[in-house]
C-alpha cells in the first residue's frame, strides 16, 4: 500500500519538501484550495520531484459556495447547469471536456472523474456516475479513468447501500475508484460498524480486479492494507484526514480557527499536546515516544533533545511534516505477503499501542480527542467483522 498527499489548505511547501525527500509520490489536487493559477505551479513541482498529480473535481454537492472552488471553470458549469442535464443532457460532455482541458494544463495522466455525495445511494446517483463514465473516453482518449464513490455517512451504516455500490461497479468501465466517505466524527470514527463496512466497501471494489484509492485517511486507516487497497491520502489539517462536506461550503462568519500543535506517537496511534511531553520527561518515559527509526522522520528529534520538550520552537511545520512523514512508513510497512499475515499484522499493532497508551495514561500522559485508546476497540471490532465477510475470498485473491 501507498501514501500519496491529499492537498489542503497551506500545503504547497509541504508538498514540495515532502517529495523531495520521499524521492516522489503521489498527491490529489484540491480545487478548493487552489486557484487555476497555482494548481499548474503545484502540479509542474510535483512533476518535477518525479511525482503524480491528481486532480479530484469535488462535485460533492451543486449547492457548494466555497469561493475558489466555484470559481473553477468546470465548476461554473456543474453547478449552473441543472441537476436533469447530467442524466444524459449535454451538460455531461460540457463538464467533462471543460475538466479535460484542466489536466492537460497540468500533466494529469490517470483522471478522477466528478461524482456527487450518495445521501442516499440511489438510482438517480447510479444515473450520474454511469452517464459520466460513458461519457468519459471522448474527452480523457485512452487513459486510465477512475470513478468517485463517495458516500454520506448514513449511507456508509448501510449494509445494503455498500453492497449495492460494489455490485453495479462491478458493470463500470473504469480503471479504478477514488473512494471518499463522510466520518460520523471529526477525526478519529468511534462507530465499528462505519469502519467495517469501509473495509468491506474498499475490499469489494479492490475484488473487482480494479485500482482502489481511499481518501481523506488518518493512521486508523492503516487497517485498509488488509482491503488490499492500493493507496491511501492523507494531509495536514483534520480536514484532509477526514471527509467533512461542509469544508466545501463558504466558512461562516464567526467559524474560529484553534490552532494546537500535536506530535504524533506512532507506536501509541496517538497525538500529544506538547506539555504533555513534559510530563512524560519527568515520568522518565520520554524516549518511549521517539518514532523508531525505520519511519524515517528526523522532525521531532529538537523534542528529544530540549531540556524540555515545550521550551523548543516546535510549531505546525513540524508536526505536520512528522505525522506525514510518519504516517507515509507506516503505510509501506503494514502490507504483508498474505491475508492473515496483513490482519495478524494490524492486531499486534493495536495490541501494541494498546499497552503503550495504558503506560503513558498510567503516568499521567493524555491524549485527549486524539488519545487512540477508544478506537483500539473501534478498529478491533471492524476487522473482526470485515474479516468473516471479505476474509474467503482476499487470502484466495491476494497477490
Amino acid at each position: 500500500m501507498e501514501m500519496y498527499l491529499q492537498f489542503g489548505h497551506g500545503m504547497m511547501g509541504h508538498t514540495r519538501e515532502l517529495l523531495d525527500n520521499w524521492g516522489g509520490g503521489g498527491v490529489i489536487l484540491s480545487p478548493r484550495d487552489l486557484t487555476s493559477d497555482q494548481l499548474q505551479r503545484i502540479a509542474t513541482d510535483i512533476i518535477k520531484r518525479n511525482g503524480e498529480p491528481l486532480l479530484d473535481p469535488q462535485c460533492f454537492a451543486k449547492d457548494a459556495d466555497h469561493v475558489r472552488l466555484v470559481s473553477h471553470d468546470y465548476w461554473k458549469i456543474f453547478k449552473t447547469s441543472p441537476s436533469g442535464a447530467f442524466f444524459g443532457g449535454p451538460a455531461t460532455a460540457d463538464l467533462l471536456k471543460e475538466l479535460a482541458v484542466q489536466a492537460r494544463l497540468l500533466g494529469v495522466r490517470q483522471h478522477i472523474l466528478p461524482g456527487r455525495l450518495a445521501n442516499p445511494v440511489s438510482e438517480d446517483w447510479f444515473a450520474f456516475q454511469e452517464n459520466l463514465i460513458a461519457e468519459a473516453p471522448t474527452h480523457f482518449g485512452g487513459e486510465p479513468i477512475l470513478a468517485t464513490i463517495a458516500l454520506s455517512n448514513d449511507a456508509m451504516r448501510q449494509e445494503d447501500q455498500v453492497e449495492a455500490v460494489v455490485e453495479r461497479a462491478a458493470k463500470w468501465n473504469v480503471q479504478g475508484f477514488y473512494l471518499v466517505a463522510e466520518t460520523p466524527t471529526a477525526y478519529l470514527v468511534d462507530d465499528p460498524g462505519w469502519l467495517a463496512n469501509l473495509l468491506i466497501l474498499a475490499s469489494g471494489l479492490k475484488l473487482l480486479g480494479k485500482r482502489v484509492i481511499v481518501g481523506y485517511c488518518s493512521h486508523q486507516m492503516l487497517c485498509l492494507a488488509a482491503a488490499n487497497v492500493d493507496i491511501v491520502a492523507s494531509g495536514t489539517w483534520l480536514n484532509v484526514r477526514a471527509f467533512p462536506p461542509e469544508k466545501f461550503y463558504a466558512p461562516a462568519d464567526d467559524d474560529i480557527s484553534r490552532r494546537t500543535t500535536w506530535y504524533y506517537c506512532p507506536q501509541a496511534l496517538s497525538e500529544y499536546r506538547l506539555p504533555f511531553l513534559d510530563i512524560a520527561q519527568r515520568a522518565g518515559i520520554l524516549d518511549e515516544m521517539r518514532p523508531d527509526p525505520s519511519l524515517f522522520s528526523s522532525y521531532a528529534d529538537p523534542l528529544f533533545r530540549a531540556a524540555t520538550p515545550s521550551s523548543v520552537i516546535w510549531g505546525e511545520q513540524d508536526a505536520f511534516r512528522h505525522y506525514l512523514t510518519c504516517l507515509h512508513s507506516q503505510v509501506a510497512q503494514v502490507r504483508k505477503s498474505s491475508f492473515d499475515a496483513t490482519v495478524d499484522e494490524h492486531f499486534r499493532l493495536l495490541s501494541s499501542a494498546e499497552g503503550i497508551i495504558k503506560k503513558f495514561r498510567q503516568n499521567g500522559v493524555f491524549g485527549g480527542d486524539r488519545d487512540f485508546k477508544d478506537a483500539v476497540d473501534v478498529n478491533r471490532s471492524a476487522m473482526t467483522t470485515f474479516v468473516k465477510a471479505r476474509g474467503p475470498r482476499l487470502r484466495r485473491s491476494w497477490l
